[in-house]
């Protein structure tokens, strides 16, 4: 594609890249259908609303979760999902870049999904694709040191966490009530599902507690930033500590990651010294817990590291 060249979407195509650019309007609505959707499944009716339609599915990463739902929906609702290694592409090979790779496939395939290493390389097919991409996660190799190196996003992760939230709430209360502890690293780019969760959840009044050694707290100038769009929609709280025990007691809902993914990011030894058992999700954590409160992870974990088997 030529440089300068202008990328003819359709008025009504929306891409999931960043939840940022959602508004809380839309991302309700998402919810909605996803949630009607979910009971016509368990009613047993199943509507071919993808029918004919064809999924790229762009991966340069290990994925279980990500690449089995996207293809089991597809085929649910009548379409067609393309698996692409992205060792089996031309991008990268010196011949073609990403930019064509996304204006090549975009021209055969009704959406894309993509889960890369660098959110730049997703970026660029939403620059350059025709049709709606959807990102399945950007994930770069975590630094040693546990700080993220780059911008990362697992937007539809979150959208199925809301998905579980909502399910399970407690009775009576609104998911605008609800509190929501983040236990692990919250570092600036270093947990590409708890980046999201802290910019998207507060804009719908979830309160947002992140549990972490203050060297590991989201830095300042993110921290504005994700008040600042609370304060313009749901205005959600988000409180950083290094007391997980303190707020417990107010917690509806617990979630953790991994600190090292794939043998990247800090190592066990460092782990267990910094983060655990403090930070961990434990049988003495949960006993302070309210007896409705749900623990959330999303997979894949190092067991008995973020959570022990016991809970």
């Amino acid at each position: 594609m030529k440089e300068g060249a202008k990328v003819m979407k359709h008025e009504h195509y929306m891409d999931m890249n960043r939840l940022s650019d959602w508004s809380v309007d839309q991302i309700n609505e998402l919810l909605d259908v996803c949630l009607l959707m979910k009971e016509m499944e368990e009613k047993g009716v199943r509507l071919p609303l993808l029918k004919n339609i064809s999924l790229a599915m762009m991966f340069d990463q290990q994925s279980t979760r990500t690449r089995v739902s996207f293809e089991t929906a597809m085929e649910q609702l009548g379409g067609h999902a393309m698996f692409l290694d992205g060792s089996s592409l031309h991008a990268g090979s010196g011949q073609e870049d990403i930019a064509e790779t996304a204006a090549i496939i975009s021209s055969m395939a009704d959406a894309i999904m993509i889960r890369s290493l660098s959110q730049r390389v997703i970026d660029e097919v939403v620059a350059n694709s025709t049709v709606p991409v959807i990102s399945g996660m950007s994930c770069a190799e975590f630094q040693s040191d546990g700080f993220g190196s780059q911008e990362q996003h697992h937007p539809t992760q979150v959208i199925a966490d809301l998905i579980t939230m909502i399910e399970r709430k407690p009775k009576g209360k609104k998911l605008s009530d609800c509190t929501f502890m983040w236990l692990g690293d919250g570092a600036d780019g270093f947990d590409c599902v708890f980046m999201d969760h802290l910019s998207l959840f507060p804009r719908l009044g979830i309160r947002v507690i992140c549990a972490a050694p203050k060297k590991y707290w989201p830095s300042d100038e993110l921290l504005a930033k994700c008040r600042a769009q609370a304060a313009e929609d749901g205005n959600g709280e988000i409180i950083c500590t290094e007391d997980p025990y303190e707020y417990a007691p107010e917690t509806d809902f617990f979630y953790t990651g991994v600190v090292n993914y794939h043998k990247m990011g800090v190592s066990e030894e460092e782990a267990f010294k910094v983060f655990y058992p403090k930070f961990q999700i434990n049988e003495e954590l949960m006993a302070r817990a309210p007896k409705h409160a749900w623990v959330l992870h999303y997979l894949p974990g190092n067991r008995n590291w973020e959570m022990t088997d016991a809970v």
